[in-house]
């Protein structure tokens, strides 16, 4: 070193802090008084290692482990000290200067206020993201605090409600009864329903608040919306009673008065291969299509050929249970989880598919919150009822569908990008059926024939309306198909139907010639009718188009199917 131990030693004399500058072999090269007294240092302690000179573990491996400047707590002779050590690394002189500051009382405050306010803030997050509101108020029911929750819930704003007195609230009719009020009375948990000045049904809960000294100093109180509960308690009977089994059988039973899925397509044949494929394993599966164009048939399909076919198939609309409701509905509760809940508590449906398939449609509406937790649910195999704190496995293979573009709502931040991935494992995309028409006449005849089987008659659609039927376009694909057949079907006043009314404001009217024939038609059952008038259209078509492109362009079909129906019906192709 240039400078001299001892004139170190005389600028280290005037720091307060006890100091060492031990070499990079661990010896001392200079101590001041402060560094002496702390360790009890021999005047000759320069040029001795560090270890000989305290038996302090804690100390020694401080200094050996640090390899970049660094400040760690420690206790040297029942005292805590921070003990800073800076690296030292130049052409002088390579070691590090350890500097001990004793930690006195007011560090220790500090810290701890330092802790407190991370601690405040991490409550206020806590309070703030709650789905149900929070309202705190001192001993004598004035209003500290409330969260953004109670807003929403309310109706009623921040400055209508804080810093003034409960009773002034009560009074002035912002609510029937305060939980707040019986627990200040009573100094004791307090929960039933309110009925807000908005006319909304609120289940809340009271608790008292206490001081470390035992001293009562207010009440927390939290409330959840259950009006949306209450209404549909008094409109939907409840299976309460069924027992597990008869629910599972209940499901087999709705299974089975399903119709069949149809392949009349190469895309739908296509779909059926790659069901028969991820059926025989559990892979979570994404259904994608639009409204009505058999999602749930494709996800029955799946259940009907996996190893849990003979197990529970249930769906669910997640667009058709309100929020308040759908967790209770999926996770089940436990008992006196919320006013009205049943004594026994209530199984949810996760439970109920244990062991088989559970179908989520429209799983874009999934509540943001709810999201979280479906999540786990995919990830553990477990689930958790309302109000309960034990985990209960399931076994449950996992289907869902929407109409909606997910990834679209991912980058919106309305859907989790891990639940994404989690159920986008295999994606199957239904085409609508403006994209294979050539499946309608078969649609056609297999809708009719259920028609007739309900109601045990025996009538039929003009084959010349068919062509009439594969020119709309279907914005509400097979669900508008169907329902606008039953509708025809009801109205036709006579067996053959020559009448069809399309579109949602029934705006295109479509109708048929009586054939010529009747005994021709008589004699003649629908499949033989539609095959022959499919002929006839083939037939026509090629003939005022001359190609067999252009005649798929202009009936909506692909170029394959016309070469593979003028085949089937002896149809003549001249083109190169």
């Amino acid at each position: 070193m240039n400078l001299e131990a001892g004139t170190l030693k005389e600028i280290f004399s005037v720091i307060s802090h006890a100091v060492i500058l031990i070499n990079e072999s661990d010896i001392i090269c200079v101590f001041n008084d402060a560094a002496q007294q702390l360790f009890d240092l021999p005047s000759d302690a320069r040029d001795l290692k560090i270890s000989a000179c305290t038996d302090n573990k804690n100390l020694l491996k401080l200094i050996a482990s640090a390899k970049s400047n660094s400040r760690k707590g420690i206790v040297i002779k029942g005292q805590r000290y921070n003990c800073n050590i800076i690296i030292i690394n130049n052409d002088n002189f390579k070691g590090k200067m350890v500097v001990f500051s004793e930690v006195t009382e007011t560090d220790v405050i500090k810290q701890e206020l330092l802790e407190v306010r991370a601690l405040k803030e991490e409550l206020e997050t806590i309070i703030e993201n709650s789905y149900d509101y929070i309202f705190v108020t001192d001993a004598e029911g004035n209003v500290k605090k409330i969260n953004d929750a109670y807003t929403r819930i309310t109706g009623y704003k921040k400055e209508e409600i804080i810093a003034s007195n409960i009773y002034d609230l009560v009074a002035r009719g912002y609510f029937d009864r305060a939980a707040t009020i019986d627990v200040i009375e009573t100094r004791k948990t307090q929960t039933f329903t309110q009925t807000l000045k908005s006319g909304k049904t609120v289940l809340v809960t009271g608790n008292p608040i206490y001081s470390e000294k035992g001293e009562f100093i207010g009440v927390v109180t939290n409330g959840r919306d259950v009006t949306e509960l209450n209404r549909l308690k008094q409109e939907v009977t409840q299976a309460k009673g069924l027992s597990q089994h008869y629910q599972k059988e209940l499901m087999r039973i709705q299974l089975d008065s399903t119709g069949d899925y149809i392949v009349a397509s190469q895309q739908m044949a296509e779909i059926e291969d790659l069901i028969k494929r991820i059926a025989r394993v559990d892979s979570t599966v994404l259904i994608n299509g639009e409204s009505g164009v058999g999602k749930e048939i494709v996800a029955r399909e799946i259940h009907r050929n996996s190893m849990r076919n003979n197990h529970p198939y249930i769906s669910i609309n997640c667009a058709a249970i309100p929020d308040n409701l759908l967790e209770s509905e999926l996770f089940g509760y436990e008992a006196g989880a919320f006013t009205g809940a049943s004594k026994n508590g209530k199984m949810g449906i996760f439970q109920l598919a244990d062991g088989g398939t559970l179908f989520l449609d429209e799983i874009g509406e999934l509540p943001f919150y709810l999201q979280a937790k479906l999540l786990r649910v995919i990830q553990e195999n477990e689930i958790q009822r309302v109000g309960g704190t034990k985990p209960i496995p399931i076994d449950v293979r996992l289907i869902t569908a929407t109409n909606r573009n997910l990834w679209k709502m991912v980058s919106e931040r309305q859907f989790r990008e891990d639940l994404y991935y989690r159920l986008n494992v295999v994606q199957v995309r239904i085409p609508p059926l403006r994209e294979r028409k050539e499946e309608i006449p078969v649609f056609v005849e297999y809708f009719i024939g259920i028609l007739n089987k309900k109601y045990k008659l025996d009538r039929h659609i003009e084959p010349e309306l068919i062509q009439g039927l594969m020119q709309y376009d279907w914005p509400g694909n097979i669900r508008e198909l169907r329902n606008t057949l039953e509708q025809a079907y009801v109205t036709s006043p006579g067996d053959l139907i020559t009448d069809i009314r399309i579109g949602p404001q029934q705006e295109m009217h479509l109708t048929g010639t009586q054939l010529n024939n009747e005994e021709e038609l008589t004699n003649m059952n629908l499949k033989d009718a539609l095959q022959k008038y499919e002929g006839k259209i083939i037939q026509k078509t090629m003939e005022e188009y001359g190609t067999t492109r252009k005649a798929a362009a202009a009936l909506g079909v692909s170029q394959a199917t016309i070469w593979r129906k003028a085949k089937q019906y002896g149809i003549h192709i001249d083109e190169e």
